[in-house]
């Protein structure tokens, strides 16, 4: 059998050429630079994800509505009623989270996050609401804060509808703040002169809440207390034991009992006019209503929310220079010490021992008078009228994720932080400028998270303002493209993709292809169908494992033996592929013959 290449079949001649050219082609390709050979694969995608997305456009989206509520959690630490019913203490601040779910949605599908509240049972002005949503996942929550000013009715109730169908019903009764039943008391002295007053501090222990947050909602009138001879000494609501003459006696505050013992020496009382009043320059000249959840919880700066008053006697050398202070409105204000030790026990002086009360907005705004009376003589006082108002933000950083980029159908989330900390009313208002309406529609307008979803391409301008300070402003650029089945979020995998199926399997079946048609026709011998296999099988392994070992020589290139199963992989299937065409060729061939020779 003669194998030169003389006097051969044109497809010999050309089989040969391809197959010669794609075998130097693979291993040129394997000595190209990591990035150039980059570039190189991400033309190809670039030119096959144009192709997909011709032929796959961008389908209708459909809105996902929520199926059912999480477990709810919620802060009332007072606990429910027999029917199931929260109890929110007057003036405190409950926080309920509702975790909704949600079905898997597709790529292009988008949530319905629409929400709206209805108050179907109770006075409205009892109470106050904020909501504030996050995302994550297939989980929508919401957050309830509840705040209670007064009590007008027996049941309260809110609802708060997501979606088109699904409905929460938060029900709940604003009580009396309970008498406290873990808290630990101390007193400063229980030896006195007569005149001469001793306090007793009160530090709450609840496992249930901070001691950060409960101390301040402690009401200490709630605590029973009692004097067993009022002639000797007495106790009033604020806590403070009056020495009246010479002897012993058992005071009784709470679980506490303290053994004092009266001496009959006598302290001089201050003079009707001795007191003075100042507001500390550091701190604000009127107090603002605070959430005190938020602010203990991002680090407490008490002079950006509330007023340090100063007491002082103009006569120094009195013995008892101690005073209360009380507020006239208890939703108004409260009263905190000028620091709490380390033991976490309220102290009203300052390391000179001049006395000191913060007061503190609390749950309504308004004027409050702030009295100051001596301890050693309940007739002696001083008022200072103060005016709580809520907190105007001053600053506003909006968010809204990383890029100014996003896809029509696609959710955006917006939400602002202000300055100071102790802004209540974090609402942020979003209006669409230039008449673009129609590029984006709006979920949730005038709250604490307002979700933005694109409706159509475009570049558009919205503006969000504060609520409670329309003049805060931020003016943001959004460009909403069309999302394709190949775009920049799966462009890298899809790239990947190209490179092992173009780069190595079908550039390798390719080949196979051309290598088995011309040993096939060279050889030209059916009976040696063995031979030609082996050789284009050998030859084609040989390619490929020669190819990985030039990349790990090559600079940004690894050589792998799984790229080495993908290339034979291809070779082999482009081999038998090939070989099973031949075969039928030649199968049709046979069974035209004789019907020639019949005729």
């Amino acid at each position: 059998m003669n194998y030169s290449l003389k006097k051969r079949k044109p497809i010999v001649y050309i089989s040969l050429g391809i197959y010669v050219s794609l075998v130097a082609l693979i291993l040129i390709e394997s000595g190209i630079p990591g990035g150039l050979s980059n570039k190189q694969s991400n033309i190809f995608a670039s030119i096959g994800a144009w192709i997909v997305n011709v032929f796959n456009p961008p389908r209708v989206p459909s809105s996902i509505s929520p199926t059912s509520f999480g477990e709810v959690t919620d802060t009332s630490y007072l606990g429910k009623d027999t029917d199931g019913n929260s109890n929110i203490a007057i003036g405190t601040t409950s926080l309920i989270t509702i975790p909704v779910k949600y079905p898997k949605k597709d790529q292009v599908d988008v949530y319905n996050y629409e929400y709206t509240l209805s108050y179907p049972l109770g006075n409205k002005d009892d109470y106050s609401v904020s909501l504030s949503t996050s995302t994550n996942k297939q989980t929508y929550n919401i957050y309830l804060r509840v705040t209670t000013t007064s009590i007008s009715s027996s049941n309260y109730g809110i609802d708060i509808k997501v979606g088109d169908t699904l409905t929460y019903n938060y029900r709940f009764k604003i009580v009396e703040l309970a008498e406290p039943t873990n808290y630990e008391c101390r007193i400063s002295k229980t030896n006195l002169k007569i005149g001469e007053t001793s306090k007793i501090t009160t530090k709450l222990l609840d496992e249930k809440a901070p001691d950060t947050k409960l101390r301040r909602y402690l009401d200490e009138r709630k605590i029973p207390r009692d004097s067993s001879n009022n002639e000797i000494a007495t106790i009033d609501e604020l806590g403070v034991v009056h020495a009246i003459q010479e002897g012993e006696v058992t005071i009784t505050y709470g679980k506490y009992t303290y053994d004092i013992v009266v001496s009959n020496e006598v302290i001089t009382k201050p003079a009707s006019n001795s007191i003075n009043l100042e507001v500390a320059d550091s701190s604000k000249a009127n107090p603002s209503l605070l959430d005190y959840d938020y602010v203990f919880e991002n680090n407490e700066e008490p002079n950006d929310y509330s007023t340090l008053i100063k007491a002082s006697f103009t006569d120094r050398t009195l013995e008892d220079k101690s005073v209360s202070f009380i507020g006239d409105g208890s939703l108004k204000v409260m009263l905190a010490p000028h620091h709490y030790d380390e033991e976490g026990f309220p102290v009203y002086t300052d390391e000179n021992g001049d006395q000191y009360v913060r007061v503190c907005g609390y749950r309504k705004k308004g004027e409050v008078t702030i009295r100051c009376v001596s301890n050693a003589d309940n007739n002696i006082y001083k008022d200072i009228t103060l005016n709580v108002d809520e907190a105007i933000p001053t600053e506003m950083t909006v968010k809204y994720g990383n890029s100014n980029k996003s896809y029509v159908n696609e959710q955006i989330t917006i939400t602002a932080e202000f300055a100071p900390k102790n802004v209540n009313n974090r609402k942020i208002h979003i209006d669409v400028l230039n008449n673009q309406e129609d590029i984006v529609s709006i979920s949730n307008n005038d709250s604490t998270s307002v979700t933005l979803t694109g409706q159509s391409v475009g570049t558009i301008s919205i503006r969000v303002s504060s609520v409670l300070n329309p003049t805060l402003v931020k003016d943001i650029s959004l460009e909403f493209t069309a999302r394709q089945a190949i775009d920049d979020d799966n462009f890298d995998d899809f790239a990947g993709f190209m490179r092992k199926a173009a780069g190595h399997f079908f550039l390798f079946l390719g080949t196979a292809v051309f290598g088995m048609v011309f040993f096939y026709f060279y050889l030209d011998d059916i009976k040696k169908w063995w031979l030609e296999l082996s050789i284009t099988l050998a030859l084609g392994f040989a390619v490929a494992g020669f190819s990985e070992l030039i990349q790990k020589f090559t600079d940004g290139r690894t050589g792998a033996w799984s790229d080495v199963g993908i290339d034979f992989s291809g070779y082999f299937i482009g081999t038998a592929l090939t070989i099973g065409v031949i075969l039928l060729i030649r199968l049709i061939k046979s069974k035209r013959k004789p019907k020639e020779i019949d005729e």
